[in-house]
């Protein structure tokens, strides 16, 4: 019987990307998608909170922005752009920070964000988006 070759190293998509940046990728565009949903509904409802509207108005336009970020990280990440994984060390280690003033309640976050970076900081995943 003949063999299917199978590719050595690390799993890649069909594109050369490697699956966890494939992974990664997708997650920021969702997670950015969900941004940019809780930023549309708090401006929306800036309109129905009387005096609070401000609030809701300003932190609704932070999280469109946030969104807005998420997604060209995103969407970088995924064609394998050389600023989209420094934006991404950047904005998972000032995640790392944040979540340093309160770890008891941020383990998960702290972990998941600390996973990355060090996944992204890889030796082969490095060279891959030079």
């Amino acid at each position: 019987m003949t063999e299917i070759p199978m590719p050595e190293g690390p799993a890649a998509a069909p594109s050369g990307r490697p699956l966890g940046v494939t992974i990664l990728a997708l997650l920021q565009i969702l997670a950015g998608l969900a941004w940019l949903v809780l930023g549309a509904t708090a401006v929306l409802a800036a309109g129905l909170a009387g005096i609070f509207g401000f609030i809701l108005l300003f932190g609704g336009a932070i999280l469109l922005i946030v969104g807005i970020i998420g997604l060209i990280i995103g969407f970088g990440l995924w064609g394998m752009k050389s600023w989209a994984w420094i934006w991404a060390i950047i904005v998972n280690f000032i995640s790392l920070i944040i979540g340093l003033t309160n770890p008891a309640q941020n383990v998960l976050g702290l972990a998941i964000s600390l996973i990355i970076i060090i996944y992204l900081m890889t030796p082969d995943i490095r060279s891959r988006f030079r």
